[in-house]
């Protein structure tokens, strides 16, 4: 009896004690740490081959595996990344990280990080590691012929097209001796061409001077003076042979003994940058990559009209070692690109006029093929995706209405050679068939069946979309009204009758009908 007293006398004694410790306690005041929001911040990847910057925006939602745009909460999204073929192609996307806040970019793109390579197999590597891989990229920014290029090596990706993001504007150049483009090349004989093919085995040096995008305008130059790619023996840069060499295609700048004969100045639309995503992250992602390709036009046309900015914060010097380049060289280069916008995607990657996608990439492809740049097939159908462009609103534009002409009679209005005009090059029998016997009048039915029995119209139409300032003066050894057969079949291709000249002469080395190509000064 005395043991249950003592123990509730004990119990209670302590639960006193207890209540008066928490009645009396100090309470020391205390914040919580506040949480933590990562900004934009722009720092070198040292999975880059010359330094490429990466960024992050946003904490939560993403990329989902399902390719809804989110993920579950709490979690934070891996990045979206970008790999770019040099740091031009990469502004858009550096600008969009050095100006994000806190809150994710967009919806379904939350995070992304851009990283920029000197050459296409860079990219094409961080593309085979995939977006999993911090080394890797989910989709990547290059020129056509880039692509063309590199879709060998990656076709278990099946990459696709999905947007042109621009176009590259002087970053190329034809060079050539006196008189070497203005004769005709014998049938047998080939033609050095002072170029860098992938599969040369050119040093570093050579590379940094020449693009697969340089290459695929001296070859198209050529093709359309009347030498097949086929017949182009291509020769390395700084060799002993290229200084005989009468000819050159590289990057501007790099080759200052030969005078300049066309650049993508004038070819303004022949060198299309698109945006290249993998098949699998299509189905997958989505509403990201439409987020994507839509800021991604943005950006590009505030970086194209204030790039100052851009080239001092990323660019305002260079650290020893790092071969990104400084502002100068960034601005000079980013001057080197036209923008496209979001309006334009329907024409160009939904469209089947001259100048889309549809006909500029079976061209290049055919070119690279015949010159051995690629032994891959152009592939059918087309690695083009347009389910992006289709989700922004891109329609695809009607076909145009030639101008009323007609080949076999009447006169229709051409236009007339613009003043101080000169002749880019001169297209030798684009696309006509066999010249018909000589001492042979042909009737204007005849002239109308030749010049429409060929493909001349076509190719003329080709080149008016390429060179979009230019005119075209056609000129035939068979006359006159054959130049206006000609003219006519060029104009019912699409070609407005007011860019046709007809001309009353034909350069030398032209059997059936000669397109000289006319630029203003």
């Amino acid at each position: 009896m005395i043991r249950t007293y003592a123990s509730f006398f004990v119990i209670s004694v302590m639960t006193f004690a207890l209540v008066f410790l928490l009645v009396t306690r100090s309470r020391l005041a205390h914040e919580a740490p506040a949480e933590e929001i990562p900004v934009a911040v722009a720092t070198p990847d040292a999975g880059a081959a010359d330094g490429g910057l990466v960024a992050a925006s946003g904490t939560d939602g993403g990329l989902g595996p399902t390719g809804d745009g989110g993920a579950d909460a709490g979690t934070r999204a891996r990045p979206l990344r970008v790999a770019a073929l040099g740091w031009d192609l990469a502004a858009p996307g550096l600008a969009l990280l050095l100006h994000a806040g806190p809150e994710p970019l967009a919806p379904a793109l939350p995070t992304l990080e851009v990283a920029a390579e000197d050459d296409v197999d860079g990219v094409s590597a961080r593309l085979a590691r995939g977006g999993e891989d911090p080394s890797g990229a989910d989709v990547a920014v290059l020129p056509v012929a880039s692509f063309v290029v590199a879709y060998e090596k990656l076709r278990a990706l099946d990459p696709r097209a999905v947007a042109v993001v621009g176009f590259s504007r002087g970053r190329e150049e034809l060079r050539a001796t006196p008189g070497a483009l203005a004769r005709a090349a014998a049938a047998t004989e080939d033609v050095k061409l002072v170029a860098v093919a992938p599969q040369g085995g050119a040093s570093p040096e050579a590379r940094a001077l020449g693009s697969d995008g340089a290459t695929s305008l001296g070859l198209y130059v050529l093709r359309a003076s009347g030498v097949a790619p086929s017949r182009v023996r291509f020769v390395a840069p700084g060799t002993a042979e290229a200084r005989t060499a009468g000819l050159s295609a590289l990057a501007r700048g790099a080759e200052g003994d030969r005078k300049l004969v066309v650049s993508t100045v004038e070819a303004s639309r022949l060198s299309p940058l698109v945006l290249v995503a993998p098949r699998v992250l299509l189905e997958q992602r989505e509403p990201a990559l439409r987020d994507l390709v839509r800021l991604w036009l943005d950006s590009s046309a505030k970086v194209a009209k204030d790039p100052a900015p851009l080239a001092r914060t990323a660019f305002g010097r260079a650290d020893a070692g790092e071969t990104r380049p400084d502002a100068l060289a960034l601005l000079d280069r980013l001057g080197r690109l036209d923008t496209s916008a979001l309006g334009e995607q329907g024409a160009l990657v939904l469209g089947t006029q001259p100048g889309a996608l549809s006909s500029s990439l079976p061209l290049t492809w055919a070119l690279a093929r015949e010159a051995g740049l690629t032994s891959a097939a152009t592939p059918d159908p087309l690695p083009i995706d347009p389910r992006v462009v289709k989700a922004l609103g891109a329609v695809a534009p009607p076909p145009p209405e030639p101008d009323p002409v007609s080949v076999d009679g009447g006169a229709p209005s051409f236009g007339s050679a613009p003043a101080a005009a000169s002749a880019l090059f001169v297209m030798r029998d684009p696309g006509a068939p066999t010249a018909p016997p000589k001492g042979k009048p042909l009737g204007t039915a005849e002239l109308a069946t030749l010049a429409t029995s060929g493909t001349t119209g076509t190719e003329i139409a080709l080149a008016a979309a390429y060179f979009p300032r230019a005119s075209f003066r056609v000129s035939s050894p068979l006359g006159e009204k054959a130049a206006r057969a000609f003219a006519s079949a060029a104009v019912l291709a699409g070609v407005p009758a007011s860019r046709v000249v007809v001309g009353a002469n034909a350069p030398p080395g032209v059997s059936v009908v000669a397109v000289e190509v006319l630029a203003t000064p």
